[in-house]
């Protein structure tokens, strides 16, 4: 993949380049890029996407009827 460096005149040339490059996208290639930024973002935490350091503890509480 080649990198090429490019010059915006504004914050809105900028967004508004990021919308065309997400809309180029296939759904299956903008799923798949979400994907893999969830990974990375687990990654960037020191864990794995895989669910092995989340603990999730399930707890049930019952209320008195009113």
């Amino acid at each position: 993949m080649q990198m090429v460096a490019q010059k915006f005149e504004s914050f809105q040339d900028i967004k508004d380049e990021e919308y065309r490059y997400w809309d180029s996208l296939s759904p299956a290639e903008r799923i798949a890029a979400g994907h893999q930024m969830s990974v990375e973002g687990y990654r960037a935490y020191g864990s794995t996407a895989d669910g092995r350091e989340l603990k999730r503890v399930a707890v049930r509480l019952q209320r008195e009827p009113r």
